[in-house]
């Protein structure tokens, strides 16, 4: 049970993703995106659908909320005209495992992976893989356009008995699903209890607790025994200016023939993102709405 205070606002269809990245760069818990359908759509490629208008709402926790916050998200939105004023609201103190209910929906993955919360399950028996992931009050539950194109990847990958490390990893479906795919064993690394604690949950849920485990960022950068070796795979569904500001020690996890996904960057973002890590990884790109990831491989050494 807990409070937080919600920021809304209509804006065009077309302005939705890079408010949302906005929003989150001032540190929102979570966005949801409300139609004309009165319809929301928690995490989900929303921009696919036909709304010409949405309505985007953040949820922030009011003890890390502050004016410098509430400055920038103002100043920002000063790009984006709209008529609509961005709103205030205290919510309240709420069960939000409870209200995530209403509305998580399932993930697909190229009819291959089936991911969604414990309280649902497939109708059928088509999908090899199942993995059920809770979001509680952490980020991510593998629908949202940056998460999918992370689970693309990875399933792209031939992630057999490989070492992955999700830096980042909010519920940690990403390390989970690298489980399920054959990996020896992945690293969930995150900067919020909260999220390493659901991120363990899920692993359990899943079985894979023992291939599995969610370090905070402190812990894992300064004890030994948790990198003992470069890794196979590091995949990274960050805010941008993180993957910046992250890019020599996400560079210093990555084995010589290892790959680096990054992701949480928007179109517009891709080249600055490309441009930190240019000498040591030559970048794919692959693009969902507005969002991309960057799939690199290491540069050979001269």
């Amino acid at each position: 049970m807990t409070d937080y205070i919600e920021f809304s606002r209509l804006t065009q269809k077309s302005d939705s993703s890079q408010i949302e990245a906005l929003l989150l760069e001032a540190g929102a818990c979570s966005i949801t995106v409300e139609g004309a359908d009165r319809k929301i759509h928690l995490e989900e490629d929303h921009r696919s659908l036909s709304w010409e208008v949405v309505r985007l709402s953040a949820l922030f926790d009011p003890t890390t909320l502050n004016p410098e916050s509430i400055r920038k998200i103002e100043s920002g939105l000063t790009g984006f005209p709209f008529s609509d004023s961005l709103k205030f609201q205290e919510l309240g103190v709420r069960n939000w495992d409870e209200e995530w209910k209403k509305h998580i929906h399932p993930t697909i993955i190229n009819d291959y992976i089936w991911i969604g919360p414990t309280w649902d399950k497939p109708e059928d028996h088509k999908y090899p893989h199942i993995v059920h992931v809770d979001p509680g009050l952490a980020f991510g539950t593998g629908s949202h356009e940056t998460t999918y194109l992370c689970l693309e990847a990875l399933a792209n990958q031939a992630l057999e008995n490989v070492s992955v490390v999700d830096f980042g990893c909010g519920t940690g479906v990403l390390g989970i699903v690298s489980c399920i795919l054959g990996a020896r064993y992945s690293i969930g690394v995150d900067i919020d209890p909260v999220a390493i604690a659901v991120a363990n949950q899920n692993a359990k849920q899943n079985n894979v607790e023992r291939r599995f485990q969610a370090f905070l960022l402190e812990e894992f950068l300064n004890t030994r025994d948790l990198r003992p070796e470069k890794h196979n795979i590091v995949v990274a569904n960050i805010l941008t200016s993180t993957l910046i500001e992250h890019s020599q020690t996400l560079n210093d996890l990555v084995a010589d023939q290892g790959t680096l996904i990054l992701s949480g960057i928007l179109a517009s973002q891709s080249q600055s993102v490309s441009d930190a890590y240019q000498n040591a990884f030559e970048f794919s790109v692959f693009q969902r709405g507005d969002w991309v990831a960057l799939i690199g491989t290491r540069r050979d050494q001269q």
